[in-house]
């Protein structure tokens, strides 16, 4: 059996005077695999997406990712470590204010030699990587790649922080709510090109999202509910 992608062992996390909010005895999530995860408000799912990026350190168990356990790492270990091996679609979508739709799109590329040097192999240059992603989007026009990304509607902000997750092809794609102001065609396309993607780099994909009428198109689905004492990850 391969190696998963991603583990966690024995996990515990609780924000501090607060009772356990995770209590996660063991997951695993495999290289290329889809999982949908969905749980209601207050049930640790962004508490859960900031300990696989490393953001945050469980006071129990490990995580670990692509064998290596980020407790283990310095804080600025796991910053770059993120950025090399993880692409993310924030709920709230954290693009730069002062830089272009392009130049946002391309942040992880300036911070990674590793995601730059895939996105050139396979696009020629980083211009062209970031204009197939969004053109993949419905964002074809040349003239957005200039405006400041917040002068975009909110849908296509949405849009512009999914390209910049998956430029360079990272190993692990965390979505928050990916699709949470995107019409139904705005949608469909997304989650085509989400999976294109995804698939052609080999890419593990976490989906987190409300809309479990989403959950059949994904390999795996989970469901993180809200307990009074622990919350738990179990199969759907």
């Amino acid at each position: 059996m391969t190696s998963p992608l991603l583990e966690l062992n024995e996990l515990r996390f609780a924000w501090p005077q607060q009772p356990v909010l995770l209590d996660i005895a063991h997951f695993r999530l495999q290289a290329g695999e889809r999982l949908f995860l969905k749980g209601p408000s207050g049930s640790g799912k962004t508490t859960l997406l900031g300990l696989l990026g490393g953001v945050h350190l469980p006071q129990q168990g490990e995580v670990t990712l692509l064998g290596q356990s980020l407790a283990s790492l310095s804080a600025r270990q796991r910053d770059r470590f993120r950025t090399e091996h993880t692409g993310y679609i924030f709920q709230m979508f954290n693009l730069l204010p002062y830089l272009s739709v392009q130049d946002n799109v391309l942040l992880p590329c300036r911070f990674s030699a590793r995601r730059k040097d895939r996105a050139l192999q396979r696009h020629g240059s980083l211009e062209a990587a970031a204009a197939h992603l969004l053109n993949g989007l419905g964002l074809s026009d040349p003239a957005l790649l200039r405006r400041p990304a917040t002068a975009l509607s909110i849908g296509q902000q949405q849009r512009v922080a999914a390209a910049r997750a998956l430029i360079g092809n990272p190993e692990l794609v965390i979505a928050d709510e990916p699709t949470s102001a995107l019409d139904a065609d705005s949608r469909e396309a997304f989650l085509q090109l989400l999976f294109a993607e995804c698939s052609e780099a080999g890419s593990s994909l976490l989906f987190v999202s409300h809309d479990t009428a989403l959950a059949p198109l994904f390999d795996r689905s989970l469901a993180l509910p809200e307990l009074n004492r622990a919350t738990h990850l179990e199969a759907l």
